[in-house]
C-alpha cells in the first residue's frame, strides 16, 4: 500500500509543470516538498542527497540492487557501460531500480541521470535513439533546431526511465577552456550560447526530463578528471562572460546547475567551486537567486579526490551550498551517508542546510512528475511509445533542417 509520502508525490505530480512553473504552483510545490522532507529521518535525508553510479548492463548488478535495498538514495547515475546495445532495453533496467526504491524510500522515486550533451558526450553508442550532434554544430543551426533536439531528447529519455539529462553546457567557448570543452560549448558568441542552450533547456524540460546547466562558474584548459584547474580570469571577465550564462539558464527555468571543480581565484583562491560557499551560496544561490538544485560534478574526479576522501568532500560540498552529490563509485555511498549524519549530529553541518538541500531535491522530483516512474503501467506505456517517438523525431528534425527553419 502506498505511503503517505508516496501518495502526496503522485498527487502533486499531476499539477507540476516541468518548464517555467507559475509562481503560485511553485510556492505550492515548495510547500509540499517541505512537508515531505519533514517526514524523513536524518538518515533518510542524508541518503536523499546522493547521486550514485550503478553497475550492470541490461540489468542492474546484484551489488547495486543490494545498495538500494539497504540505502534508499536520492538518485542514480548511468554511464555508457550501463546502456544496452538496444536503447529500449534500458527501460527494464531503470524499472528494476525504481521498483527497489519504491519499497524502501517511502514512495520517493529516484532521480535517474545520464550525460546527454551530444557529440563526444553521448552515452547511447548503439543507435536506435535520436543522435545529438556536437553542441557547437547545434549553435550554428539555430534555436528552433536546439529546441526540437531538446524536446526529442526529453521525451525519449523519459520513455526509457531516465528523468534527468546532465546537459547542456552553457559556458562560452574561449581560448582558456577550448582544450577541455572543445565542441561541447554552443560557441564563442554569448547571444548564440544563451539562445541555443536556453532553447535546448526549454525543449528538454517540456519533454519531461530535468535539465542541468554545466559547469558553474566555468572551466579552464585542464581536465578536472586528472587534476585541479584554475580559472585565471579577473572579476570583469567573470561578470561579463561567465556569470551571465548561468543567469540566462536560470531565467529559462533550468532545474539544476552543476558546479565546476575549477578554482576561481578572483572570488575564492583556496577552494574549488564545488567546495566554495562564496561561489555556491554567495554567487549562485544568493546573487542569482537560483532556487533549483545545485549538483556537484563527480567527487571522485582527481580535482577533488586527490586531496580529500569523498566522506569529507561530500560534507564540505553540502556545507558550501551543494544539494545533490555525485559519486561515480556506489560503494562509497554508505560511508558518505554516515559521514553526513555524523557531521549534522556534531554540529559541523547545520541541519538546516541538509533540510534545504533535501527540500530542493524533492521539489525537483515533484516538478518533473518523477513519481510516475514508480508506476509499472505508466512505465510500460512510455516504453511502448519509444520506437515511434524516435522515428517521428527523425522526420521532424530532417524537415526542420530541409526547410531552413533551424534559426
Amino acid at each position: 500500500m502506498p505511503s503517505r509520502v508516496g501518495i502526496a508525490l503522485v498527487v502533486l505530480a499531476a499539477a507540476a509543470s516541468p518548464l517555467l512553473v507559475p509562481r503560485s504552483e511553485g510556492a505550492r510545490t515548495r510547500a509540499e516538498a517541505e512537508r515531505l522532507r519533514a517526514a524523513l529521518s536524518l538518515e533518510q535525508e542524508a541518503a536523499q542527497v546522493l547521486l550514485v553510479g550503478v553497475g550492470g548492463k541490461g540489468k542492474p548488478s546484484r551489488e547495486s540492487l543490494g545498495l538500494l535495498s539497504s540505502l534508499p538514495l536520492g538518485g542514480v547515475l548511468l554511464f555508457g557501460f550501463n546502456i544496452p546495445d538496444a536503447p529500449a532495453d534500458l527501460g527494464p533496467f531503470t524499472a528494476a531500480l525504481q521498483d527497489v526504491q519504491a519499497g524502501k524510500a517511502a514512495g520517493i522515486p529516484l532521480v535517474v541521470a545520464v550525460d546527454h550533451e551530444g557529440g563526444s558526450v553521448f552515452r547511447f553508442r548503439g543507435g536506435g535513439i535520436t543522435r545529438l550532434p556536437p553542441p557547437y554544430e547545434v549553435g550554428l543551426r539555430g534555436t528552433a533546431y536546439a529546441r526540437a533536439l531538446g524536446r526529442a531528447s526529453g521525451t525519449e529519455l523519459r520513455a526509457l526511465g531516465v528523468n534527468m539529462a546532465l546537459a547542456p553546457v552553457v559556458e562560452l567557448l574561449g581560448d582558456g577552456n577550448r582544450a577541455f570543452l572543445g565542441n561541447r560549448s554552443y560557441g564563442r558568441d554569448a547571444r548564440r550560447v544563451d539562445a541555443s542552450a536556453g532553447a535546448f533547456i526549454e525543449g528538454l524540460q517540456a519533454g519531461g526530463a530535468a535539465a542541468v546547466a554545466k559547469h558553474f562558474p566555468g572551466n579552464a584548459a585542464d581536465d578536472p578528471h586528472k587534476g585541479t584547474a584554475v580559472l585565471d580570469i579577473d572579476l570583469k571577465s567573470y561578470e561579463r562572460d561567465y556569470l551571465p550564462r548561468f543567469a540566462s539558464a536560470a531565467r529559462k527555468g533550468v532545474a539544476a546547475v552543476m558546479a565546476s571543480h575549477a578554482i576561481l581565484p578572483a572570488l575564492d583562491a583556496d577552494r574549488p567551486a564545488t567546495l566554495s560557499s562564496r561561489l555556491l551560496e554567495g554567487e549562485l544561490k544568493g546573487r542569482l537567486g537560483f532556487r533549483g538544485v545545485v549538483l556537484t560534478d563527480d567527487l571522485y574526479m582527481k580535482a577533488i579526490s586527490r586531496d580529500e576522501a569523498p566522506e569529507r568532500s561530500a560534507v564540505e560540498a553540502l556545507a558550501a551550498g551543494a544539494d545533490l552529490l555525485m559519486l561515480s563509485a556506489g560503494g562509497a555511498a554508505p560511508r558518505v551517508r554516515d559521514a553526513i549524519v555524523r557531521a549534522v549530529e556534531a554540529g559541523a553541518l547545520p541541519r538546516s542546510r541538509l533540510d534545504d538541500a533535501v527540500a530542493r531535491i524533492l521539489e525537483l522530483k515533484l516538478r518533473f512528475k518523477m513519481a510516475e516512474d514508480l508506476d509499472a503501467e505508466a512505465r510500460r506505456a512510455r516504453l511502448a511509445s519509444f520506437p515511434a517517438l524516435v522515428e517521428r523525431h527523425g522526420q521532424e528534425l530532417a524537415e526542420l533542417l530541409a526547410k531552413g527553419r533551424g534559426k
